[in-house]
């Protein structure tokens, strides 16, 4: 006999069904809080952004946005770790993941012209999200993926590996670090290619190879030779 004729009220929802509603609903109030901060930056300086502001226009309640943030800064700082993930995403769908190789130079170029221009679209966002910030949580990114995708071949050095693409990706972004930083003459193209040599031949590479002129430092592909 049904549970109807009986006289029982109709079955509750399963857990599973109520968690994934509750984890929908979470995640669409995370990118309210998110969307709120972003649309207050645009109108007033960082340290004057309260809890209370965001909350207003997220149309939330305080009590709700501790649920998901301490602070204003843990906003921040997630949006820009958001970023940098989705820069690494990008980078896995174009060709720097491709044939077993990293392109050094469509790195750098993404560096240049990726995700700055989006993330610190004011001058006030600017001044609080230094673009050191955004390359240590894309440094982070960049080396988790590669570890994943073992696009370095180093499947054989393991349990190696992570000290290893850790290694090489430190390398890379401190290079480029230091070329942003400098007022230096010398172009991307050049930069990314005394990288890939540094970054695949090392110290002994960089003797063979730097002395050539300006411009003809070699591939900027690390990976298959």
């Amino acid at each position: 006999m049904s549970d109807v004729h009986e006289g029982k009220s109709p079955l509750p929802q399963k857990p599973a069904a109520r968690d994934k509603t509750r984890d929908r609903r979470f995640v669409r109030t995370e990118k309210a809080i998110r969307d709120a901060f972003l649309r207050l930056i645009e109108e007033q300086d960082f340290h004057k952004i309260t809890v209370t502001a965001i909350a207003r226009e997220a149309d939330i309640d305080r009590k709700t946005f501790y649920l998901h943030y301490e602070t204003v800064d843990a906003v921040a700082d997630a949006i820009v770790r958001e970023k940098a993930e989705t820069f690494v995403r990008l980078l896995r769908e174009g060709s720097f993941f491709d044939r077993n190789t990293v392109d050094v130079t469509d790195l750098f170029f993404s560096l240049s012209a990726g995700p700055a221009p989006d993330l610190l679209r004011t001058r006030k966002m600017y001044k609080h999200i230094t673009a050191e910030e955004m390359l240590e949580k894309i440094e982070a990114a960049l080396t988790e993926a590669l570890i994943e995708e073992d696009r370095l071949d180093l499947t054989h050095a393991r349990p190696y590996v992570s000290y290893c693409v850790s290694f090489f990706v430190a390398g890379l972004f401190a290079i480029y670090r230091r070329w942003l930083a400098s007022d230096s003459a010398i172009s991307l193209d050049e930069i990314s290619a005394v990288a890939n040599i540094a970054a695949s031949s090392g110290v002994n590479g960089l003797r063979q190879s730097i002395s050539l002129e300006p411009g003809v430092a070699g591939s900027s592909e690390v990976g298959e030779e």
